[in-house]
């Protein structure tokens, strides 16, 4: 394949922008990485300023095409320091962040950009990047994917930079903004190599509807038993997708769960989007159970069933996968304990509430849901409800709430972004 991207800067430097650059490598003019300072992306910068070259490995035989080394031509100590021009951007950040990383950007510096790629964008991302490009007078295609598409870690090596992909996604959505997308060609090859689809869709919002973790995130981990955990202070462990009482997952909390798919297929609706099948998306695109345990005529019939036989599917499916019921079992008859995935820990210092990752992206997400929907004229009652359960408990445990306005200015700088990417010509 001949080069046809450019010139390329990814900006972000988690794993996922590792696992990407070498996909994209032979198809760049040059390559180049930047982060926002942190003390985690200096110690990184250091060692990649030496020569700049990353090393992407792979967990399993299968996924040997994704791994290999990739050498940056370029790599920025932060934004303000970015230089040259730039054909292709491609943003590895969090989604929430987009906008802080975009009004951060030098922009001189990408006044001939030809294409932007969200690597997994928030709901509305498309028209959030298109609304930023607005004011420099451009319209680079934009090309976003529902999920990063596999799930890869930093290797715990000081001496270099180096990463490994432990497993990939079935298929993962796209939508391009030109039917003649560089970027989406060379990933559904790359990817294709390795047995992952990409399906394109022609709407931006159904694609970044299709996000797994806004459904499932916010009905397990936006809840009582899931805060008071995190924020617990014992030595106690719970797993995060396991039954009550060692997990959050209940008959409540799976109801919370297809009520936030349904709230989300009416946003997506509203935006010309389409609803898809969320059983389906469930075991098709993401993992699977035996066909002894829900049938294929189940899952095709899903949305012509009743709200209560949805739910019952849901909770046998999530019961089904508390082991990975396609591992060989030992000598013992056990399955891989696929659920036993313990909850990381938060924290309160200096007054101020520390989330981790998880639920503060999915509490951020449910934020920008809201903000969105009254701006349309939507009501949400999902969403709305999981949001009145966590600003609940934070009244009741006596926490900090100054996150709550953080959130909601956040939402509301996106929404300046994505309606005048809705309304840009």
């Amino acid at each position: 394949m001949s080069a046809s991207l450019g010139r390329v800067l990814i900006v972000g430097a988690g794993p996922a922008a590792f696992q990407t650059a070498r996909i994209i490598a032979n198809q760049c003019d040059s390559l180049g990485l930047v982060n926002r300072l942190s003390e985690r992306w200096l110690s990184m910068y250091q060692l990649l300023n030496k020569d700049g070259v990353a090393q992407v490995n792979a967990a399993t035989p299968s996924l040997e095409r994704l791994s290999g080394r990739v050498k940056f031509d370029f790599v920025f100590k932060e934004l303000s320091s970015i230089r040259g021009q730039w054909d292709t951007l491609i943003l590895a950040t969090p989604s929430h962040v987009y906008c802080d990383v975009l009004g951060s950007l030098p922009n001189r510096h990408f006044r001939s950009v030809r294409q932007v790629v969200l690597i997994s964008s928030l709901f509305g991302g498309h028209q959030l990047v298109k609304g930023f490009f607005s004011d420099l007078k451009l319209m680079p295609d934009v090309l976003v994917f529902s999920n990063y598409f596999a799930a890869t870690k930093f290797n715990a090596d000081n001496a270099s930079v180096s990463v490994i992909t432990k497993a990939a996604k079935k298929r993962i959505y796209a939508y391009s903004s030109s039917s003649k997308c560089n970027a989406l060609l060379l990933f559904e090859q790359s990817l294709g190599e390795v047995g992952i689809e990409v399906v394109a869709l022609g709407n931006g919002f159904s694609v970044e509807g299709r996000n797994i973790t806004s459904y499932v995130h916010p009905a397990f981990f936006i809840t009582p038993f899931s805060l008071n955990h995190i924020f617990s202070e014992t030595g106690d462990i719970k797993y995060m997708y396991k039954l009550f009482p060692e997990g959050p997952v209940t008959t409540a909390t799976i109801h919370t769960l297809v009520e936030l798919w349904r709230d989300i297929s009416k946003l997506t609706q509203h935006f010309s989007g389409t609803a898809f099948n969320l059983l389906q998306f469930l075991n098709d695109d993401n993992y699977p159970v035996h066909q002894q345990t829900i049938s294929r005529d189940q899952i095709d019939r899903f949305m012509e069933l009743s709200p209560i036989e949805q739910e019952y599917l849901i909770y046998v499916r999530y019961s089904a996968i508390l082991i990975d019921p396609f591992s060989t079992p030992d000598a013992k008859g056990r399955y891989f304990d696929f659920s036993a995935v313990p909850y990381a820990k938060g924290k309160v210092t200096a007054g101020k509430l520390h989330f981790p990752r998880v639920p503060k992206e999915d509490l951020q997400t449910l934020y920008w849901f809201k903000v969105l929907a009254i701006h349309e004229g939507i009501e949400l009652p999902a969403v709305n409800r999981v949001l009145e359960i966590f600003e609940t408990w934070l009244n009741e445990q006596r926490l900090p709430n100054q996150l709550i306005e953080e959130f909601y200015a956040q939402a509301e700088n996106s929404l300046s972004w994505v309606v005048k990417g809705i309304h840009y010509e």
